[in-house]
């Protein structure tokens, strides 16, 4: 257990309360039991307090104590960041045996350091190179030339292909493949031939790589993900594109070949990105966004195809007002046959 003035002295909050309170846990509002620490961030949750059974909150700026009355608080100035370092601390850390497990395959001409944990059923190639601190759970298939930075951590089912480039911090979740073939056809005139892929795929540092993504290796230069980017669960990043430093890509998104995604852009559910298309720093995409010519930095944008996104919502309006303005098209049509009619 550790104590709510531990709490308090470790995102440096204000404690109302008695310091020597134990907390087991930190739980949604709505969740929370007895023992248990929860936040409350806005207003807009007051309504669940009568019902929370929690022994302690974390509150914002934007709740007075007098809101809560009777209850042990910690005062967050930066409730978000403090949200990650309280649930750091109840974190439960698995600490893997270091080496390689008898059952895991790892080639004689690999290098894997002794501060490395491989797995049982795990797969390294020939001339691959992993780092100190690096997880590789089980059934990972690492190949040749692979290079995994430090503290990286690759979880069951990932598949590496050859020679990607895997930086420091990165994660890398359940059923993901990085660096298999671009989608690359020319038709000769009776069927598709296939362009070799001969490029590779570069991961920086402190990447994380959801469950069963894709990311295409190049044709024949690099497909590159910039440090601190952030992709969600089943996401396609196709060969050669770029994507900034900073960036998050959002579930169920799509990005075609040869795109320029730049730094701090965030790409909402299931937006779409045709080929050779530039992206430029801080462009934000709503869910559905169908991205189909060049963005410039600093725009918010909606819609397929894609427009600003305060266009978009007019646009919104005026289809919601379509079936009135349907009807008074239908009575005007009706009143100008009446008025023939009666003058004929």
């Amino acid at each position: 257990m550790i104590t709510l003035g531990k709490i308090a002295d470790t995102i440096q909050g204000e404690l109302i309360g008695d310091g020597s309170l134990n907390i087991k846990g930190v739980s949604g509002i709505e969740d929370a039991e007895e023992g248990d620490i929860t936040f409350l961030i806005n207003k807009g949750y007051l309504r669940y307090l009568k019902d929370s059974k929690a022994s302690a909150f974390i509150i914002g700026n934007e709740i007075g104590p007098g809101d809560i009355p009777g209850k042990a608080l910690v005062i967050s100035k930066n409730p978000s960041i403090d949200f990650i370092k309280v649930v750091q601390l109840f974190e439960e850390k698995i600490d893997h045996e270091r080496g390689i497990n008898p059952l895991a395959y790892v080639s004689k001409g690999a290098y894997v350091s002794p501060y490395a944990s491989i797995l049982p059923f795990a797969y390294v190639g020939d001339g691959a190179h992993i780092e100190k601190g690096v997880i590789i759970h089980p059934y990972a298939f690492i190949g040749n030339r692979v290079k995994i930075g430090e503290d990286s951590t690759i979880y069951p089912h990932v598949t590496i292909y050859d020679g990607v480039s895997i930086g420091k911090k990165v994660t890398i979740h359940s059923g993901s493949v990085i660096g298999s073939d671009g989608f690359g056809y020319v038709w000769d005139g009776k069927k598709h031939r296939k362009i070799p892929q001969i490029g590779t795929v570069i991961i920086e540092d402190d990447v994380e790589i959801g469950a069963n993504v894709t990311i295409d290796r190049a044709t024949l230069g690099k497909t590159t993900i910039r440090k601190g980017t952030k992709i969600d669960n089943l996401v396609q990043i196709a060969h050669n594109v770029t994507v900034g430093e900073n960036s998050i890509i959002v579930s169920q998104t799509g990005i075609a070949g040869s795109v320029r995604i730049g730094k701090g852009v965030i790409l909402a559910g299931q937006v779409g990105v045709r080929d050779h298309v530039t992206i430029g720093d801080n462009v934000k995409a709503a869910g559905g966004t169908g991205i189909t010519k060049d963005v410039p930095a600093n725009s918010s944008i909606s819609g397929t195809p894609h427009m600003d996104h305060r266009e978009w919502l007019r646009l919104q309006t005026y289809i919601k007002r379509l079936p009135k303005l349907y009807d008074t098209v239908k009575r005007i049509e009706m009143k100008l046959k009446m008025e023939d009619k009666n003058n004929g």
